[in-house]
């Protein structure tokens, strides 16, 4: 496992895809709550990805501030 203050674990919600489909309203006040995506899983495999609008607009923030990195290093 890699610990480092510069790198920063994403983690996701993990739950079965029916449960998640039967208990949508409740998965999608976890998420927002949370601020994180939830990865439905099927069998042992992931078979989608739900996020929140709160987790939605967390992945925007950090792919913005993933841009202004990039836009730093190509410019020194």
């Amino acid at each position: 496992m890699v610990s480092s203050p510069d790198f920063e674990w994403q983690q996701s919600i993990v739950m079965g895809e029916k449960t998640f489909l039967k208990y949508f309203a409740k998965a999608n006040e976890l998420s927002e709550g949370m601020a994180l995506p939830i990865t439905m899983m099927n069998k042992g495999r992931q078979v989608g990805m739900f996020y929140s609008t709160q987790a939605y607009n967390n992945l925007l923030k950090q792919i913005n501030s993933l841009k202004q990195e990039i836009l730093t290093l190509k410019n020194k």
